[in-house]
């Protein structure tokens, strides 16, 4: 063989290598595109997109079968809104494309006419010669197909786009499923969600009302010698309902922090710490005994934010009133809070206290509804998730660490202010 024909020889070799890398390159790209979201209709749409551009082909659709062997859902990409109009109607999973239905496997045809199971296109619809079909199977059940029609160029589709739209269909079943479970995981919180409020809110009522009867029987009872015995029991079941009051507001702020509409204003947050903290500390002194040692409360200049003032309330009392109740018995609670803004319209507020701490290697379980991290000391579970909540409605963030002083150190951001400084 000549020189110029072995370079000539080389040449295409290498150029089919550096083809192959790039092709790997983009499929692993579509993979990650594919499972990067867990909304099922966009999941779905970027599997297609994605498989059109792997193997170029001008057309591409996505059948979704349901019960009865028939496509439930039709996902095309290629078209246009008015081409997409013009069309008499969509597959329904007869012809060809039941054929993949009824026996799910790769079909790759050079003229989707030749096939015996092709009988036509509907009215409005393309012209379509080369096709390339795949399953996609979820938990090894048939989910739907993936539908490649015109190959660019005019060609026909080759082995290397079969095992190329194969690689990606299995991917696409990962993420499809990890979608599905999403779905299905909101759906049940959601549910849980109205149910919980439903509840608190009917409870609320009733709870009243034997609180207030049994405060009555209680003040009747107390201070007399013979009904000791009775007046305990009565006090035992009033404690025993406003901790079931407690876990019904907490209920009932559970749902609203994610439910509630937003009412954002300016909120001076050194002013509403301020409250707080004296809401607190008015509530240990009409609890407490006298000898019981007053929290210390260091609050620094805290920035302005924009925000719903109820929430953010209910923010600032739930992890403040955590960080004076999480301090060892019969020492002084030292809580500070500081603030500053960090940009992008943001602001960052730092609450840190010397208390007991947090367990090792709980600092994100402890945001889990009804987790409960230290015992022996009381509380719903509720608290710090309802903080996420909040937080997380404002678009904001909420971490917690270990202060290096001892005790534990809570960040979380929100909305700046306009105009703040």
């Amino acid at each position: 063989m000549r020189l110029d024909e072995l370079l000539a020889e080389l040449q295409n070799q290498l150029a089919a290598v550096l083809a192959t890398r790039d092709r790997v390159h983009a499929l692993l790209e579509a993979v990650i595109a594919v499972g990067s979201d867990l909304d099922l209709e966009t999941v779905l749409r970027r599997i297609i997109e994605a498989a059109t551009t792997l193997v170029e082909a001008r057309y591409g659709a996505l059948g979704v079968i349901g019960e009865g062997g028939t496509l439930e859902r039709f996902i095309p990409v290629g078209m246009s809104a008015e081409e997409i109009a013009r069309v008499d109607h969509w597959p329904h999973g007869e012809g060809l494309l039941g054929l993949l239905i009824k026996k799910p496997q790769r079909l790759r045809m050079d003229d989707l006419a030749a096939h015996p199971a092709s009988y036509g296109f509907p009215a409005g619809h393309p012209p379509m010669r080369s096709f390339l079909g795949v399953p996609i199977r979820v938990r090894g059940e048939v989910f739907g197909n993936l539908y490649l029609t015109e190959k660019a160029g005019g060609g026909a589709f080759a082995d290397e786009d079969e095992a190329v739209v194969v690689a990606l269909a299995t991917a696409a079943g990962v993420a499809i499923e990890n979608a599905r479970l999403y779905e299905q995981t909101r759906r049940r919180e959601a549910e849980l969600q109205v149910f919980a409020g439903v509840v608190a809110h009917d409870l609320k009522g009733p709870l009243a009302a034997v609180r207030g009867f049994t405060e009555l029987a209680y003040e009747a009872l107390a201070g007399q010698p013979d009904q000791k015995e009775p007046a305990e029991q009565l006090e035992r079941a009033l404690s025993a309902s406003g901790r079931m009051g407690h876990l019904i507001d907490d209920l009932l702020a559970y749902a609203s922090a994610r439910d509630a509409a937003l009412a954002p204003v300016r909120i001076d947050l050194s002013a509403l710490a301020d409250q707080i903290v004296e809401e607190h500390r008015s509530a240990i002194r009409a609890t407490a005994t006298a000898s019981a040692p007053e929290p210390q409360v260091y609050i620094g200049p805290l920035p302005a934010v924009e925000a719903d003032l109820s929430m953010i309330h209910q923010l600032l009392s739930n992890l403040i009133g955590n960080a004076i109740k999480y301090t060892p018995p019969g020492q002084a609670a030292h809580v500070d809070i500081t603030g500053a803004p960090i940009g992008d319209g943001r602001v960052c507020v730092e609450i840190a206290d010397r208390g007991i701490g947090i367990p090792p290697g709980e600092h994100q379980a402890i945001f889990a509804g009804f987790h409960r991290a230290a015992t022996g000391y009381t509380g719903t579970g509720l608290g710090l998730a309802i903080c996420q909540r909040i937080v997380e409605r404002h678009g904001g963030t909420i971490t917690a660490a270990d202060n290096p002083g001892g005790g534990a150190r809570f960040t979380l951001t929100l909305p700046a202010a306009e105009n703040s400084p």
